[in-house]
């Protein structure tokens, strides 16, 4: 621990209600993903659709939710390429 450093409790006190906020609401968020669920594969039974219907339409999500968030790729210069009309930082051979 570094003494000499004024210690801001403010932010200490945020962090920490932020991770218990996040421990306390959780079994909420998941008993409404369970509801959720529910209700959808109510629709999808009374609606007569199949199981296969139902696993390729959440397949084809799946691929355009990924394909959506993909990062850009850096592409990297593999070596330097040499500027026309500048000469190198050492001397020219005499």
């Amino acid at each position: 621990m570094n003494l000499s450093k004024p210690v801001n409790l403010i932010r200490y006190y945020a962090f920490g209600s932020v991770i218990t906020a996040l421990i306390l609401l959780s079994p909420v968020v998941a008993l409404l993903v369970i509801i959720a669920a529910e209700i959808l594969i109510e629709l999808l039974m009374v609606g007569g659709t199949s199981a296969v219907c139902a696993v390729a339409a959440g397949g084809i999500g799946l691929v355009l939710c990924r394909k959506f968030r993909r990062r850009p790729e850096v592409v990297r210069q593999s070596e330097s390429e040499p500027v026309p009309g500048e000469t190198s930082i050492a001397a020219a051979p005499m």
